[in-house]
């Protein structure tokens, strides 16, 4: 019949593109791919993908994307389950000191102490188990043409500079309430991973086994002590400042992260234009003639010339 006809020749079609279609074996009843199968992967050429950053292939920029942020989180999470700290933590001064509350009978949870390390807290709890989870589809939808995987690393990374805004606001809360830096803004301005940038490791090191609060400097007119302001004396510099200009820029790159990833998974199961996956016919034929070359050499097809269906393009 017509129709038997035409599902055995998509079923040849299918045998003989050199990319796998997620629903290319899973043919329906009219010889169309299912609808399960298009949910799961697509195929567009790599080539057809565009670059990021001008230079990089897509592609290549996601699958680096994801495997940086799946390494963070795997690396952040095991030093927290071997050392018993987040990374970052305060050094030991800050745990030696009175001023901090420990042990079943603290009630300091909403003074300013207690609540000093609470969006540092949250920031790398939340950004850890992200990055390990979303990290991982990311990276699996990156390798696979999942883009199911990929919506979900894509809708992480637009989700996280909301996230960071909200820190923002509670961080700027805290200063002006308590007159003194939270460690969120200390650890995401000042204590890079870079040496001797953006400040001095000396103050790095004063910052972080040395001190225990960070008085905000803008109080400094209003009082004599020696703590006041001692924090932007000793970098040199207006800490919140710094900090407000590192979280936009961090937000801004994460947003355009999120929306090359997203683009990835559209055009690898729309195509360029919305309909369809998007192939390289030249590169398409050349697959074909190389995996049937492949077969004679290994003496597994015979008449492979006079047998097959050919194609005319």
């Amino acid at each position: 019949s017509r129709l038997d006809s035409s599902k055995d020749g998509a079923a040849v079609l299918c045998s003989s593109l050199p990319v796998a279609w997620s629903s290319c074996s899973d043919l329906g009843a009219a010889g169309r791919p299912t609808k399960l199968g298009l949910e799961g992967m697509g195929s567009t050429d790599e080539k057809m993908m565009g670059k990021s950053l001008f230079c990089l292939p897509r592609r290549l920029f996601v699958i680096v994307l994801a495997a940086i942020a799946l390494l963070h989180g795997v690396t952040g999470l095991l030093h927290t389950l071997l050392i018993k700290e987040l990374p970052g933590e305060q050094g030991a001064a800050a745990w030696q000191s009175n001023d901090h509350c420990v042990g079943h009978r603290c009630h300091d949870v909403l003074t300013c102490r207690g609540t000093r390390q609470a969006s540092f807290h949250t920031r790398e709890v939340l950004e850890l188990i992200g990055n390990t989870v979303f990290g991982y589809w990311g990276l699996l939808g990156a390798f696979h043409g999942y883009t199911k995987d990929l919506q979900w690393f894509s809708q992480y990374l637009f989700a996280f500079p909301l996230f960071l805004f909200l820190l923002f606001l509670w961080d700027g809360a805290y200063c002006v309430v308590c007159g003194e830096y939270p460690l969120n803004v200390i650890d995401e301005a000042l204590l890079w991973k870079l040496p001797n940038i953006p400040v001095k490791e000396a103050a790095k090191v004063e910052l972080t086994e040395a001190m225990v609060a960070y008085p905000v400097g803008a109080a400094s007119a209003q009082t004599h002590s020696p703590k006041v302001g001692f924090t932007n004396r000793l970098v040199g510099r207006n800490v919140f400042l710094l900090y407000t200009a590192f979280e936009a820029c961090w937000g801004f790159f994460l947003a355009y992260c999120a929306n090359q990833v997203r683009l990835h998974a559209q055009f690898t199961f729309s195509g360029l234009l919305g309909l369809g996956a998007t192939y390289d016919i030249g590169d398409w034929r050349e697959s074909v003639a190389l995996a049937r070359s492949r077969k004679v050499v290994a003496g597994g097809y015979q008449g492979m010339v006079s047998s097959d269906p050919v194609i005319v393009l």
